[in-house]
């Protein structure tokens, strides 16, 4: 039986862990990522701005909006190899990004 992984070490490819620096070297604004400390631990999010290598800003365009967002340290949270390529593009071009659009993407990317 195999136990998923919950922790920065979220990144998995043919079994192997990627060290915390490795995952630092590969977050990117739209990331899927979940909280695995704290009292929103469960909840899914989509980082939206990368402060340092080991904070970044967080939104689920419901409790934490695009406005408001939530910052987190990368240790507390597990990171999926998923990318909401829509909203990632939207920051980089610098159009504006919609709560709608990150709850959109959240849904989409969480349901596979």
């Amino acid at each position: 039986m195999t136990e998923s992984v919950a922790s920065i070490d979220g990144f998995e490819t043919a079994g192997n862990r990627l060290s915390e620096a490795g995952v630092r070297n590969m977050v990117q604004i739209g990331h899927l990522v979940s909280s695995i400390k704290g009292r929103d631990r469960g909840k899914y999010y989509l980082v939206v701005d990368i402060l340092s290598q080991s904070m970044v800003l967080v939104a689920d365009g419901e409790e934490r909006k695009v406005e408001n967002p939530k910052r987190k340290n990368i240790k507390h949270l597990h990171f999926f190899e998923t990318t909401a390529g829509n909203v990632s593009n939207k920051f980089m071009s610098g159009r504006r990004v919609t709560n709608m659009d990150i709850r959109n993407e959240i849904k989409s990317l969480a349901d596979n």
